[in-house]
Formats: structure tokens, C-alpha cells, sequence
């Protein structure tokens, strides 16, 4: 081989190394790293927003949540929170068609709330108050997905408004209440109320206003009534609880009332610790069912009619009476003491598969009232019962753990990360987000961690029916 051919083979393999390295580390000369499918992704802190950076990351562990996302996200619609959502959740999860990044701005969600009409101040937020935000602006969307074009609400004037359409859309039902631990409802007519009990809620108002607004309407107004009311679609996340209230003097007892619930707030004041000294799941939930002694509430069967109701004591039980796909446990930690806020850190064991049969509504025997009154006037140990539920209950009880939030820092600051499982086939692999940090890590770790969030999903999921 002569000097002329050396030299041309020499200036191939040149060339060939160099495309090879424009092809493997691009243009700029540093290594790219392409993220494979299903991978995990970090959010950026935009500041301050670990809040919601933690929040996108529970929800984004819970297959359930985003298949009822994705069943009502619309490509075309602009500043929709269930659009928004769902997307984000897709590149934060990997699986989005095209942008697999890392990391990922949650732009996107804060406009959609700024659009919804919220405002997120520039202090410190809290991620439990945040999933409130987030299924409100949900409910408020599916709200309007239900509402038809020239239904009977748009006949009464009442516009889009989500409580009365929810006293519209399902009459049978009580209306739409705002996200809290334990919402008002419309009490049943014999249920007894409270000594000084307050004015008609504002739903109530406003169904017996439609009531009698329906019989006012002329013969074309009925029209619109006779049109089919399709009632929105609830969040996997709602769920509902049973109370009762039962007389200490009559035993009479007052109709079960159910209020809806997003998440549960379980509080370690009443709850006692197990035999290692720390507290528990299970003891939270214990606590929270637990029979309690209400002061001061009417009953109108102790007393005759002429003498009025008298005000008796009354048991107060409470148990779950649906129980949701997604269940998200919070852990009161901050409370009022000595005239300021403070931080609990005592750790709660939590288990990773949880079985909530002990607390939903079921049928047991009643025990004797006299046998749970004590000489001191107080409750032993027992617990009263919610009749309900069925053979098929355990299996719809069972959930496995999706997330857990931590917060690390004091009542009023600090910062929120997420444990979280992996997606798809990497379900069984637990990840440590912190904003933009991800890494993986152990069970046992996880299950160590002082949790202030949980989200667990059911393990045997229903298949989600619509009802429009």
C-alpha cells in the first residue's frame, strides 16, 4: 500500500470516529444520557414548590388515579387541570410519547390553578392542603364534562355553579359539600340535632329553593326537567363515611349519615401506642372509629310531646361506609399547644398492605348500651357497629402502599419529599424524590420514614363504570 492510500484509509477512519462521536455525545462535546422508557424523572423547584413537587409524585405512584385521569383528558383543552395533570404525570413517569426529560417544570399545573382562580401565596405551602386544591379543581371540571348544553339549570339561572348543579344533577343525593375531613350534609328529618343548632346549611337552602322553583315552571320549563341528568364522575379518591348517633337514656337511634371524604386526618392525640411504645396505623384508625360521648343534643323520644325534646347523651359512631380506590391518610402532626403551633415527630408504624375491613361499615352483633356506658359516665372499650358491607367487603378492603410524603422541618417551614413506587414493571422498586434528586431505595427504608402523607391504592381494583 502506497502514501496515497494510507493516507485516504486514515482520513475514513477519522471521519468515521468523528461522526461516531457527533452521533454518541451531540455537538456540544459532553455526554447526552437519553432516558429510557419508564424512568423516573425529577421537577424542577420553582420556589418554594416543593409542596406540589411532592404532591405530582404521590400521585404520579398511583395507577388507578392516572387511569382515571387519562379517561377524561382532552388534547384540545387549554388550562384543564385533568389534562395538565395527566401530562405531567406522564413525563414525570416516563411513558409520555415524546418528552422524556429530566427534569420536569410544573408550570403548567400552577397555571392551570391560576386559571381555575387560585392563588398560590409566595410563603410556605402545605402539600395535604394542596390535594384538597387539586380535587376541588377537578370536581369543578368533571362538574362542568356533566353539565349539558341547555339543561334545566341554565332554565333557573342558576349558571355553572358546582353546588347547584350537584343538587340538580342527582336530587336523591345530598348536594356537593366543600373538601373537608368530615363535610355537612343534609341530616335526615329524624336524626337528632344539637342543642343550639345552626342555621340551614347553604345546600340545603339551595335544594328546597330548586324544590320549590320546579313547581313554578310552566309547561315548556318541564320540558327541560323531563331531560336525563348525568351526575359527574367522582375522583378514585372519594370515599364516604357512616355516623350515628345513639341516646344513652332511650337507645334510640338516629338514621346513618354518610358524608363524603378525599382524605382522611388522623390524629395521635387519642390514639395509645402499642407494645413498642410507638404508634401505629392500624391505632390511628382505631382511634379515629372509635365511639365518642356527644354532650347536648336533642332527643325527642326521651321526653313526651308536650314536654318538648329533652337533651341526653349520645354515643357517636363512626365508620367508613364506601371505601375509595385511592386512599390517602394524612397524619396530623401539627397541633395547638402552650398558645403556639407544634411539630409531633414520634414515628407511626405503617404497614405496606393495609386492610380496612376493621373500620368500614359492617353487620356485628350490638352489644348492650349499659355494657359500653361506664360508672363515670364514659365509654369502655367497645365499639358499636354501622350495619353494612358483605361477603365481597374484605376483598374490596385490602390496599397496597403507593406513597409516602415526608416533611422534614418545623410547623410553620421545612421541606416535603416523596417515597414512591416505580411504574408499570418496575412497580415492585421504591424511589427517593426530592425535587430534582431521585435515586432508589429499599423497603425497609421506606417503611422507617416518619410519614405525614399516605397513599395507598386497592389491591384488587373494580373496573371504573360511567354513569353518563
Amino acid at each position: 500500500m502506497d502514501s496515497g492510500d494510507r493516507i485516504l484509509v486514515a482520513a475514513g477512519l477519522t471521519a468515521a470516529v468523528v461522526v461516531g462521536a457527533f452521533v454518541l455525545w451531540g455537538p456540544g462535546g459532553a455526554p447526552r444520557v437519553r432516558k429510557r422508557r419508564g424512568q423516573i424523572a425529577g421537577l424542577q423547584n420553582l420556589g418554594r414548590t416543593c409542596f406540589l413537587n411532592t404532591l405530582l409524585q404521590a400521585l404520579a405512584a398511583c395507577p388507578i388515579f392516572i387511569e382515571w385521569l387519562r379517561k377524561y383528558a382532552k388534547a384540545d383543552a387549554h388550562n384543564s387541570m385533568i389534562t395538565t395533570l395527566y401530562t405531567v404525570i406522564e413525563v414525570v413517569n416516563g411513558t409520555h410519547e415524546s418528552a422524556r426529560g429530566t427534569p420536569v417544570c410544573p408550570l403548567g399545573v400552577l397555571q392551570s390553578l391560576r386559571a381555575a382562580g387560585w392563588v398560590i401565596p409566595a410563603d410556605q405551602q402545605d402539600a395535604h392542603e394542596l390535594l384538597h386544591v387539586l380535587l376541588s379543581c377537578i370536581e369543578e371540571e368533571t362538574t362542568a364534562m356533566a353539565k349539558k348544553p341547555g339543561c334545566l339549570s341554565d332554565a333557573l339561572g342558576l349558571g355553572a355553579g358546582g353546588r347547584a348543579w350537584s343538587a340538580l344533577a342527582s336530587p336523591a343525593s345530598p348536594p356537593a359539600a366543600p373538601l373537608s375531613l368530615r363535610p355537612s350534609s343534609a341530616a335526615p328529618l329524624d336524626e337528632p340535632d344539637l342543642a343550639d343548632p345552626d342555621p340551614t346549611p347553604e345546600p340545603a337552602r339551595l335544594s328546597r329553593g330548586i324544590s320549590r322553583s320546579l313547581c313554578q315552571l310552566g309547561t315548556a320549563s318541564r320540558r327541560w326537567a323531563a331531560a336525563p341528568a348525568r351526575p359527574a364522575p367522582a375522583p378514585p379518591t372519594r370515599g364516604t363515611l357512616a355516623s350515628r348517633l345513639q341516646c344513652t337514656v332511650c337507645s334510640a337511634k338516629s338514621p346513618v349519615r354518610y358524608d363524603k371524604f378525599d382524605s382522611i386526618s388522623l390524629s395521635m392525640a387519642n390514639a395509645s401506642t402499642g407494645r413498642t411504645g410507638s404508634f401505629t396505623l392500624p391505632g390511628l384508625l382505631r382511634a379515629f372509629t372509635a365511639p365518642e360521648m356527644v354532650k347536648g343534643v336533642r332527643c325527642s323520644k326521651c321526653a313526651a310531646p308536650e314536654d318538648g325534646a329533652a337533651h341526653t347523651m349520645h354515643i357517636r359512631t363512626v365508620s367508613f361506609g364506601k371505601l375509595p380506590c385511592c386512599l390517602c391518610l394524612h397524619v396530623a402532626r401539627v397541633e395547638w399547644s402552650a398558645g403556639g403551633l407544634s411539630k409531633r415527630g414520634e414515628f407511626v408504624a405503617f404497614p405496606e398492605t393495609l386492610c380496612m375491613a376493621p373500620y368500614a361499615a359492617r353487620q356485628q352483633p350490638q352489644p348492650e348500651l349499659a355494657a359500653l356506658v361506664s360508672a363515670e359516665g364514659g365509654l369502655r372499650g367497645a365499639s358499636l357497629g354501622v350495619a353494612g358491607g358483605g361477603a365481597g367487603e374484605a376483598e374490596r378492603a385490602a390496599y397496597r402502599l403507593a406513597a409516602v410524603v415526608v416533611h422534614v422541618g418545623g410547623p410553620r417551614s421545612g421541606h416535603f419529599a416523596t417515597y414512591r413506587r416505580g411504574n408499570g414493571f418496575e412497580s415492585k422498586r421504591w424511589w427517593y424524590t426530592s425535587d430534582t434528586l431521585v435515586h432508589e431505595v429499599s423497603l425497609q427504608e421506606v417503611l422507617r420514614c416518619t410519614a405525614y402523607m399516605l397513599f395507598y391504592e386497592r389491591a384488587r381494583p373494580e373496573p371504573l363504570t360511567h354513569h353518563f
